[in-house]
């Protein structure tokens, strides 16, 4: 018999669906709740390093950022260690990156802000293997959920998941039920059948796409920095590459951009497409390194959230987190930082829906708060292009001219780079961009005439 799932529940089961970081943050925060937990992963949730077909963009760059990395590690306490332990590379996000940036190279100031620089399937696998050891928790491997069950009398209410015939059991029973199932989720189609409501979905179509190779590292380049990043000046650049440090002393190579600026997964095309950066710097390095894998290719639509706050009617014992509920446009790597932040609220409002002082519709509109600052952020910055669609108010005209004027600056001006940073890694409030030392060389600087060629800074 099917279990019910509803505010005041006793905790006794709670499922989740998907099984990639934010699944398994899902996961471990749940397991202190609830007496039984069983992730469900379509794929294969192995203890290794093999390609998950879940994780199609797993094998380019990612950034798990400063508040990200907070979060993560008070949910797996130790993970940062592990990771150090397991080969991956601690870069502090000012001294020892050396970016290029709106037509400047910046001056490699300390931030006090750092990243662990690894693959995203070592990152993985030890999360994996926390929750593997996780008592509490089931692992369902290569299974696949076909449907949500409803209670069928009083208010819409999740009773469980009916499962494909690989399962043990065709249905399971559950107090509440997360979907982290990822870009491909079906919750919005579920709850369209049940006579829920259509789920409105936005995206913003910026046809992105990228590609990466893995290297072997050079040594002669091992103090002078640890990653070399070069961004483009939008609209006129579209184009991105970076060379990032991850375990076993290799480089992986993850270059690509907007509206259709991405090499094909080719390895002369990867190496050719190098070149059309603002500056030659990766194409020249990575043209005498290595190469210790095949070039991989990922592209998406652009970013896409689904308005799951709109629902006028939401079922008791749901919540919808991760790429479910948004996915961003990866190049600003705020995907893994977002999924553990909504795993933090999860925690924090978990003991309230057990005492039925909060629902689960509740917790969602606490997730939609939690993704709203970064999905404006990345549509802002997604505008930037002439092709990507949408209304550019005056005061959309005025950050993006302000933005311009603030990357210029952080080039030189130590204090203006590390707030920026900050901020960027969420540890900082967007606010302190504004304070009156940094706004007024930033009107200064755009009020002046510039000249001057741009010039690699020395010792770089």
């Amino acid at each position: 018999m099917m279990g019910s799932a509803r505010a005041g529940s006793p905790g006794r089961h709670a499922i989740v669906l998907g099984g990639s970081i934010g699944g398994c943050l899902a996961a471990e925060v749940l397991s202190s709740a609830f007496e039984r937990v069983t992730l469900i992963e379509k794929g294969d949730f192995d203890d290794d390093l093999k390609e998950r077909r879940g994780v199609p963009q797993e094998k380019h760059v990612h950034l798990l950022l400063l508040r990200g990395k907070q979060v993560m590690e008070e949910i797996f306490p130790g993970l940062l260690s592990e990771l150090v332990q397991a080969g991956a590379e601690i870069a502090d996000q000012g001294h020892d990156v050396k970016c290029f940036h709106y037509g400047h190279w910046k001056n490699r100031f300390q931030t006090g802000v750092s990243a662990h620089y690894c693959s995203r399937g070592l990152l993985d696998n030890l999360v994996r293997r926390r929750v593997r050891a996780n008592p509490r928790i089931t692992v369902l491997s290569n299974t696949r959920v076909l449907g949500l069950q409803f209670h069928r009398e009083g208010a819409p209410c999740i009773r469980g998941v009916v499962l494909d015939e690989s399962a043990p059991e065709r249905e399971l029973a559950a107090d509440l039920v997360v979907d982290v199932g990822g870009r491909g989720s079906r919750t919005a189609e579920w709850l369209a059948k049940e006579g829920l409501g259509e789920v409105k979905k936005t995206l913003g179509e910026t046809k992105l796409g990228y590609a990466s190779r893995v290297y072997r590292r050079r040594p002669e380049f091992a103090d002078r920095w640890k990653v070399l990043l070069v961004l483009p000046k939008p609209p006129q650049n579209r184009a991105m590459g970076v060379i990032s440090p991850i375990e076993g002393d290799r480089w992986l190579v993850t270059t690509g951009g907007w509206f259709g600026e991405f090499p094909k997964p080719d390895p002369e095309e990867f190496v050719r497409f190098l070149g059309t950066l603002p500056v030659p710097d990766i194409q020249e390095i990575i043209r005498d390194a290595e190469p210790l894998s095949d070039v991989a290719g990922f592209g998406i639509p652009g970013s896409q959230r689904r308005h799951y706050e709109d629902v006028p009617v939401w079922p008791q014992g749901l919540v919808v987190m991760g790429d479910a509920l948004c996915s961003m446009n990866p190049l600003y790597s705020q995907g893994m930082t977002l999924c553990a932040l909504e795993a933090d609220v999860l925690r924090r409002q978990l003991p309230r829906w057990k005492q039925g002082s909060i629902g689960a519709q509740a917790i969602q509109q606490l997730l939609v708060q939690v993704i709203e600052p970064a999905w404006n952020m990345a549509v802002s910055e997604d505008m930037r292009f002439p092709e990507t669609q949408g209304h550019r108010s005056l005061g959309l005209r005025f950050h993006h001219w302000y933005g311009s004027g603030l990357c210029e600056l952080a080039a030189t001006h130590r204090l203006t780079l590390q707030t920026q940073v900050g901020v960027t890694n969420l540890v900082v409030p967007p606010s302190q961009l504004f304070r009156p030392e940094i706004a007024a060389r930033v009107l200064l600087n755009k009020l002046r005439p510039r000249f001057g060629k741009t010039v690699s800074p020395p010792h770089a």
